[in-house]
């Protein structure tokens, strides 16, 4: 990469991380007055609500990421154009296609960042931060980073290591004791799923019975269980589609259709992880015929102004489509990924244009 790459990634780049702190500022503002609704809620505070706030940010960064992204070119580029960079640029034999694969590079840096992100810091810090939350709104709940949801109900303890936005639980551990704290009876549930009644079903149980002289283990199809936690916890613990990792996506489609449940949300949301960076690609790169194509005479604020309108448009049909997708039954893969295919089709139709 030399000088001019360099200095022109450096210049998209700074205007799309300005544009990314803004936005999640924005987002920062609003969600935390949001959750100071909560404070007072028993030991639900201030802090814990900023903590909450910021810990949801990588996720919501992952989302913004491609609407920062053209307005942050735009920005950049706006910028090297208004002082006449690009001009000299040009008047130096630097073509439109050159100046296009120096912004490429950067694209593909962004894309891979967008990826990292997405499954290796949102899904962690998401998960934690919901059950942060939970942890401090309801007393008689225990939450651990490492281990998931515990509950003490008695003389027994209740672990769920992952708790979905379906009111279904992942990886149930039921310990029981006795009054003096010896171990009578261990089950576990690989998934457990609510039931209308107020019970919970557990599925494909395996059992193992203590007592002083010998061992004992069985296995069960289904067991009901009717313990104390209440479904509203889910809905504070809930781990939505797009909080979870592509890979624990892909485990838990997996779950649902081995059991004939609808996975359509949840492959929304993998198409959707699967879409992300190549958004964000194409809407870097759509920045270039803004500043070279039929709006490079318009003022600066302009370009902007129609980038910023562009992105939201981009960042609602996105996110809209695929809701509407689950409700109308609409394929996930197309749902999920149109408007990104659209936004590539556009992107690289433009770009053909301002070569011409």
């Amino acid at each position: 990469m030399n000088i001019l790459d360099r200095y022109i990634g450096r210049t998209v780049i700074t205007g799309t991380l300005t544009t990314l702190a803004v936005l999640l500022a924005l987002y920062i503002f609003m969600t935390y007055v949001g959750e100071l609704r909560k404070v007072g809620r028993a030991q639900y505070t201030a802090l814990t609500a900023l903590q909450f706030t910021l810990l949801t940010l990588p996720r919501w960064a992952g989302d913004l990421f491609p609407m920062a992204a053209l307005i942050g070119s735009l920005m950049g580029l706006g910028n090297l154009a208004s002082s006449s960079e690009l001009t000299v640029m040009r008047a130096a034999g630097v073509s439109v296609m050159r100046i296009t694969w120096a912004v490429a590079k950067v694209a593909l840096l962004m894309m891979v960042a967008v990826v990292l992100i997405g499954e290796l810091v949102a899904s962690h810090s998401e998960q934690y931060a919901f059950k942060l939350r939970a942890a401090a709104l309801q007393k008689h709940v225990s939450v651990n980073t490492g281990s998931g949801l515990w509950i003490r109900e008695g003389n027994s303890y209740i672990n769920a290591r992952t708790v979905y936005s379906n009111r279904r639980l992942g990886g149930v551990h039921i310990y029981e004791f006795s009054a003096a704290k010896q171990p009578l009876k261990l089950t576990y549930a690989p998934q457990a799923g609510y039931r209308e009644d107020g019970s919970w079903l557990l599925e494909d149980v395996s059992q193992t019975r203590f007592s002083e002289s010998r061992v004992t283990a069985a296995r069960r199809d289904e067991l009901v269980w009717r313990g104390i936690l209440d479904p509203g916890l889910i809905d504070v613990v809930a781990v939505e589609p797009q909080g979870l990792s592509s890979r624990e996506l892909l485990r838990y489609i997996g779950y649902l259709e081995n059991n004939g449940l609808n996975s359509d949300r949840y492959r929304v949301a993998f198409w959707s992880k699967l879409a992300a960076p190549f958004a964000t690609g194409a809407m870097m790169l759509l920045a270039i015929p803004f500043v070279f194509g039929a709006m490079r005479s318009v003022s600066a604020g302009s370009r902007l102004l129609a980038g910023t309108l562009i992105g939201i448009g981009f960042y609602l049909f996105n996110h809209s489509l695929g809701q509407l997708g689950v409700v109308y039954s609409i394929p996930p893969f197309l749902s999920a990924t149109l408007p990104t295919i659209c936004a590539v089709a556009v992107t690289c139709y433009m770009l053909q244009k301002v070569k011409n």
